[in-house]
């Protein structure tokens, strides 16, 4: 099996979801970010979730984390609109984002 890091992760298409303010971190404010529907699965060369992908080259297999639980991932968008801040989806939200993805796989946003 020849597997390999890639310089690519994954990275989502989030809609219909709410960011609940939780406080601060480096000091920015720090976001929730709850329910929504993932529309599309992207593979990015800068995953927010720093953590590139594996590739099985001998079986055509990319995978890798697409999400992260409590971890806080740096957005330019807020409640607000445009603003800098953090944001974090909790176990529970990823698990009902991950079963509800109906959406597609797609290479860049």
């Amino acid at each position: 099996m020849n597997t390999f890091e890639t310089k690519t992760g994954f990275s989502i298409e989030l809609i219909e979801n709410r960011l609940i303010l939780r406080g601060e971190y480096n000091n920015l404010p720090l976001y929730e970010s709850i329910g929504g529907i993932i529309t599309a699965i992207a593979l990015v060369s800068n995953p927010a979730v720093e953590i590139n992908s594996i590739a099985d080259e001998d079986n055509k297999i990319l995978c890798g984390v697409v999400m992260s639980p409590n971890l806080n991932i740096f957005r330019d968008i807020g409640r607000k609109g445009k603003e800098n801040c953090y944001w974090y989806f909790s176990a529970h939200t990823i698990e009902k984002l991950q079963n509800s993805f109906k959406g597609e796989i797609k290479i860049g946003h």
